[in-house]
């Protein structure tokens, strides 16, 4: 878990009520990660090789140079618990949008990219320097995450205002956007 196991969970049960807002069913454990899967599987990711790599260049062992990091990536409290709380549901992981799974993330120009859109032209992701909050800002990339690089742009809002947004927006009745 990002900084201290022994932190309390912040975000985690306001992730959780978003399947039985969303899907109309109870949230349940198989819906989330434990703390060893999503480690592992964060371990596993191109973020993770990503950060091995600079850390082998500038002669550390592993690369872990804050104490905000889960499997070696700087991770925001917000997204380590969003995955604990959704990282097997995907009936809320992939719709529009497709939230990045934990062995997915990737860093581009140090930003955290962990969600993009189903065309593949718009990419969302978290500057790496900011890992260390809790709930950092969201930021927005016009090319998709296959580009090499491209020009990001704020969001204006923290990933658990973005996320819940985002999902009330996408489960949104065609008739209550038109009476909007």
């Amino acid at each position: 878990m990002p900084a201290d196991s022994s932190t309390p969970a912040v975000f985690l049960s306001t992730f959780q009520k978003l399947v039985p807002t969303h899907l109309e069913t109870p949230w349940a454990e198989e819906d989330g990660l434990s703390t060893g899967e999503l480690d592992a599987l964060l371990a596993a990711s191109p973020a993770a090789e990503a950060i091995r790599e600079a850390g082998d260049e500038n002669g550390s062992e592993n690369g872990d140079e804050n104490g905000g990091d889960a499997g070696g990536i700087p991770i925001p409290l917000s997204l380590y618990e969003f995955h604990r709380a959704l990282g097997n549901c995907p009936d809320l992981l992939e719709t529009d949008h497709f939230f990045f799974d934990a062995d997915e993330l990737e860093i581009r120009d140090g930003f955290l990219m962990f969600l993009e859109d189903s065309g593949e032209s718009t990419v969302w992701g978290l500057p790496v320097a900011d890992a260390e909050l809790p709930d950092p800002l969201v930021w927005r990339r016009s090319t998709g995450a296959d580009a090499e690089h491209g020009v990001w742009t704020c969001e204006g809002g923290t990933f658990s205002e973005f996320a819940m947004d985002l999902l009330q927006w996408t489960f949104e009745e065609p008739e209550d956007s038109e009476n909007a």
